[in-house]
């Protein structure tokens, strides 16, 4: 049976720093945190006492992250990345059906083969779309899109230099135009076949 979970909430992709104690701030009772604990109570008084590493990871943008976490995913963002990149999509093509139909079968496919591949999810979706709105002619400056799409988003500064690279691989044609057959990145692999499978589909 596959796992639902994904690399930053399965344990076995953790490392010793996932795991640290804290000092109840009431008692001073030791308290074990996980990384994706968002709050524990204090085993001594009761107290419950917030996580100061917690750590948010792909919460913040992952569309099935209250899957991971429950309900203390609530309220964290209004809008998932994906659903950000949807709108975004569908706006600067004019909300013609076709291709919005054919971008949201292009990200299924994404998070499909990022989780199977275990790959980042980020700059693949987000290269992905924009390297559609290039090759339909609605975009042309994609450094200057990206960069504010991440600062709305609040996007590390590694995804952006990431999305960068596989945009200027992919750049033009029908996604593949530049790809290096023998690369062994798997995000470069990934939208390869995302062209391959939906490239023909835009209109």
């Amino acid at each position: 049976m596959l796992s639902t979970k994904c690399p930053g909430q399965d344990m076995r992709y953790w490392t010793a720093d996932d795991v640290h104690e804290e000092n109840c701030p009431k008692c001073g009772e030791v308290i074990e945190f996980f990384k994706t604990d968002i709050r524990l109570r204090c085993r001594n008084c009761k107290t419950r006492v917030a996580n100061p590493r917690f750590d948010m990871g792909c919460a913040e943008w992952c569309a099935h992250a209250e899957m991971c976490l429950g309900a203390g995913a609530k309220g964290i963002q209004k809008k998932s990345f994906r659903t950000v990149l949807e709108e975004e999509f569908a706006r600067l093509s004019g909300n013609n059906p076709e291709n919005i139909e054919a971008m949201k079968k292009m990200i299924d496919g994404a998070e499909e083969k990022c989780r199977r591949e275990k790959a980042d999810m980020l700059p693949v979706t987000a290269a992905s779309v924009l390297i559609a709105l290039v090759k339909l002619g609605l975009i042309a400056e994609t450094d200057r899109y990206i960069e504010n799409l991440a600062e709305k988003l609040e996007l590390p500064g590694a995804v952006i230099i990431d999305t960068k690279r596989l945009i200027e691989i992919f750049q033009g044609g029908d996604g593949q135009e530049n790809y290096e057959r023998d690369s062994n990145d798997k995000k470069e692999k990934i939208i390869a076949e995302l062209f391959s499978e939906y490239g023909s589909k835009f209109k």
